[in-house]
């Protein structure tokens, strides 16, 4: 079985979308994420490597990309559905570890077939991330906001930094940005944020900062964020629309003040009342059991799981 590395053209893109579409079909779950797709319409991307096996006719049966470079690399690939058990998806799977033996490699869905193509590769399972729904018809009344003494709540929008009237004195952002990156510290993707990066992510066309939520702690001499949740909704056309828990942070030195479920709340409340959404999804490390128990007192149950496997 032939892999190949190549650089990718219109036609190349297609074939692999439409390899990607026929396996979505077959399983019931997407089996490159929007990153990976992204990449497929813009050729020359950095530090992303396109690998293909191909048959007889020269057509693409299998795909797999690759991002970065050695601890940092990740990967996913998929097997056309009419070409499996041919040895297809070990040969990806082999070539994606032969040029970064320290990628991670993502199976969405944790499907059976993808466990069993890992396990017999000799990769390890090391990370779970798990999608939670809660539908807003089915779901529990949420609790009141009972702030703990000494936090107020509010919005991104009402801070005084971002022409609001509130918390004087305090750099919102610049707390938005210390409590992301102290919540997340151990984590690949959301920590180590930069004030450039989050600025960027502030300014995406879906992001309304009146939908970001605040626990400020008042009892200093100046404001101090202590946790914020930030929401998104997501709409498609003929579709009714989607929240999403899309951050929920908080500060490790105001941990066990019940912080986590206030802003959770407080985020779906709105996302369910003024929004209007029929149900709210989440993403959570499957190792986090302390948010986990919170997201289930909200009423949100796991949906979907997605694992990685590395080489050791």
């Amino acid at each position: 079985m032939i892999v190949v590395e190549h650089e990718l053209d219109r036609e190349i893109a297609s074939q692999v979308e439409a390899v990607a579409a026929a396996a979505e079909v077959a399983d019931g779950v997407a089996p490159l994420g929007e990153q990976p797709l992204r990449a497929l319409r813009t050729p020359g991307a950095r530090d992303v490597r396109h690998l293909s096996v191909r048959s007889d006719t020269g057509e693409i049966v299998g795909y797999a990309q690759i991002a970065g470079r050695g601890a940092e690399a990740t990967a996913e690939l998929v097997v056309d559905p009419a070409q499996r058990r041919r040895g297809v998806g070990s040969a990806l799977v082999r070539a994606v570890f032969e040029r970064e033996p320290g990628a991670a490699l993502w199976a969405h869905g944790d499907l059976p077939a993808a466990r069993a193509l890992a396990e017999a590769e000799g990769k390890t399972r090391t990370r779970e991330l798990l999608m939670m729904r809660r539908r807003a018809v089915s779901g529990p009344p949420l609790p009141g906001a009972q702030p703990a003494e000494g936090i107020e709540t509010g919005t991104l929008a009402e801070a005084d930094s971002e022409s609001g009237h509130r918390w004087p004195g305090m750099d919102a952002r610049a707390e938005l940005l210390r409590v992301n990156n102290a919540a997340f510290s151990w984590h690949p993707e959301q920590g180590g944020w930069t004030r450039a990066q989050l600025d960027e992510r502030l300014a995406v066309g879906w992001v309304d900062t009146g939908a970001i939520f605040l626990a400020v702690d008042t009892t200093g001499s100046s404001p101090r964020l202590a946790g914020f949740h930030w929401t998104k909704t997501v709409g498609e056309p003929g579709r009714p629309p989607e929240g999403e828990v899309y951050v929920v942070a908080v500060d490790p030195a105001d941990q066990g003040r019940g912080l986590g479920g206030l802003l959770t709340s407080l985020g779906v409340a709105h996302l369910e009342g003024p929004t209007g959404v029929e149900s709210v999804v989440l993403y959570v490390e499957g190792d986090n059991t302390a948010a986990i128990r919170t997201y289930d007192r909200l009423g949100f149950a796991v949906e979907h799981r997605d694992v990685t496997y590395t080489s050791s």
